[in-house]
């Protein structure tokens, strides 16, 4: 993984570094808290490293007045844990741009041995995914947001799209702090809905689970708060918390309805340093 990383900040160093009109530069680590799988009543404490690189170009810049238009790569983000996003075109005036963005990225499997209520159902590896994102976004550091992304997995472990419909804003208590508040909303295939809600035949006979052929549709929707505090102009420290349901079919199998639940917590700490 850390070389995929390593591999995705090279690429964007070589893409900006001709015109680059602002880079940026973020690490950092904390420890966070989430389920064991998808759908567990079982939690788990992980670590959270953090690292970014984000490039914005000439075209990043918001017009002084009326409206731009810009194809090409507007801005480009890439580091660990959400992969690497490039803007190819954006509409832009002084107080909001509309970005289209595509990437790639690494999505988490589950493990058998993550959990005694797995056992027997196999491990489903991880993936790298495919992305494409329409958001729009406050030209200045507050404001609201919101936006479209898809999601597909193409090593052909799920064969599975997911499509998440999102929405917030961040205020500024103060000039040295940040405070963000997220909602959203997943759709997903039957083909992911079966890789981390299913049963199959073979897997209920392994498992004890009984049978279960989950069908496409909403998987969850949630909300999400994020808190981060400047203590000096470099460092930062932040806190997360967030709460989703499960939805549908994805709360209706077995290892969600009888050996978990459809309610899922996360939360997460760490600091940050902004080169």
């Amino acid at each position: 993984m850390a070389r995929c990383v390593c591999a995705w900040v090279a690429l964007l160093i070589g893409l900006a570094a001709p015109a680059a009109a602002e880079t940026e530069a973020l690490v950092g680590a904390g420890v966070g808290v989430r389920p064991d799988y998808p759908g567990s009543d079982d939690y788990r404490a992980e670590a959270l490293p953090a690292l970014r690189l984000k490039w914005s170009g000439e075209a990043a810049k918001p017009p002084d007045d009326g409206t731009r238009t810009s194809f090409g790569i507007v801005d480009a983000t890439a580091g660990f844990p959400h992969g690497v996003s490039f803007g190819v075109a954006r509409v832009a005036t002084p107080e909001r741009q509309v970005t289209l963005r595509v990437g790639a990225g690494y999505r988490h499997g589950r493990d058998a041995d993550d959990n005694p209520a797995l056992r027997g159902m196999g491990d489903v590896r991880g993936q790298p995914v495919l992305r494409l994102k329409l958001e729009s976004e406050p030209t200045a550091d507050t404001g609201s947001f919101f936006g479209l992304g898809w999601e597909s997995d193409v090593s052909g472990e799920t064969r599975g799209d997911a499509v998440t419909l999102y929405g917030g804003r961040t205020f500024a208590p103060s000039e040295a702090a940040a405070f963000t508040l997220t909602a959203h909303t997943r759709w997903f295939d039957a083909d992911d809905m079966a890789a981390y809600f299913g049963v199959s035949p073979a897997q209920a006979a392994a498992s004890g689970h009984p049978a279960f052929a989950p069908g496409r549709g909403l998987g969850d929707a949630g909300l999400a708060a994020e808190l981060r505090w400047a203590f000096t102009d470099n460092w930062s420290v932040f806190g997360t918390v967030g709460v989703s349901r499960l939805l549908g079919d994805a709360a209706d199998g077995p290892l969600v309805d009888d050996a978990g639940s459809a309610t899922q917590f996360r939360a997460g700490t760490g600091v940050s340093f902004r080169f």
